[in-house]
């Protein structure tokens, strides 16, 4: 039977200096995954604008199931500056009042073996009460907690809401001593249901903790030693990989080398969805 996923979330264009790209956190899941063969469903909100035109097109040929993209009148489809610096990272400028702040949400969900949500389309009281309803709505026996922190749309209560709800959690090292402050200290403590909790190190590699205390760990390979295009989207291709692995009865180990070798195939290519068969 095909898995499934419901991502939830942002969808916008990254401006980089020299072009546009269609991106958005969960679509670049939504997008590895079916990849990999997963009906991929994203709930989000695009503007009935030429980007938003964009966004759908993309959607489409990468096969992600647009039922649940809704359309808004009035704010237009998101855009995110994104400016590369020298040391190989990038810095983002987010656009305010885009139509994935307005997100309203289904009333039911398809059947769906993973569901994926992050803290960024959390920033607007109306997209928060939308993924509240699709947290409560949701039976999926992966939830996924993909910690996507950008300053300043930081909230602690969205932070609090996406711990309470997860079985894994995914945050990069930085942002897990922000939760683990939100958190108290104990990131397992502040939330009662999660299996596992992922800590990405960059360069450092990655680990895997499960709640019973033990830890699996995997290097990174820097992409083999292959000239790096660019780091956006590493993460969610990442996250992608645990879910692809996790969510279909693969061990941690086989987790985090499948995570690993989609995040690493991000890298040699501009932006964050699946490289094209070439």
């Amino acid at each position: 039977m095909t898995p499934s996923i419901v991502a939830f979330g942002e969808a916008l264009l990254d401006v980089y200096p020299d072009r546009a790209v269609v991106a958005g956190a969960p679509l670049h899941v939504a997008a590895h995954l079916a990849d990999r063969g997963w009906t991929s469903y994203l709930v989000t909100r695009l503007g009935q604008d030429h980007d938003g035109d964009l966004v759908r097109e993309e959607m489409a040929a990468r096969g992600v199931d647009m039922r649940f993209v809704e359309t808004d009148r009035r704010a237009p489809t998101g855009t995110v500056a994104i400016e590369l610096l020298p040391n190989g990272g990038h810095r983002f400028t987010i656009g305010r009042s885009a139509a994935w702040d307005f997100i309203a949400g289904p009333e039911e969900l398809p059947p769906h073996d993973a569901l994926v949500y992050g803290t960024l389309a959390g920033r607007s009281p109306t997209s928060r009460a939308a993924l509240l309803k699709v947290l409560r709505r949701s039976r999926a026996p992966l939830r996924v907690f993909d910690v996507n922190l950008r300053p300043p749309d930081v909230d602690e209560d969205v932070l609090k809401l996406g711990l309470a709800h997860a079985i894994l959690i995914k945050a990069a090292e930085d942002e897990l001593e922000v939760v683990a402050s939100v958190a108290g200290g104990d990131v397992f403590a502040a939330a009662p249901q999660a299996r596992w909790l992922c800590v990405t190190r960059g360069e450092r590699g990655a680990e895997l903790r499960s709640r019973d205390g033990r830890v699996w760990t995997a290097p990174s390979r820097a992409a083999s030693g292959a000239r790096i295009v660019d780091t956006v989207g590493a993460g969610d291709a990442f996250t992608a990989g645990l879910i692809a692995a996790l969510g279909t009865g693969a061990g941690p180990e086989d987790a985090l080398e499948t995570a690993r070798g989609m995040a690493e195939g991000v890298l040699l290519v501009r932006g964050g969805l699946p490289p094209r068969a070439s």
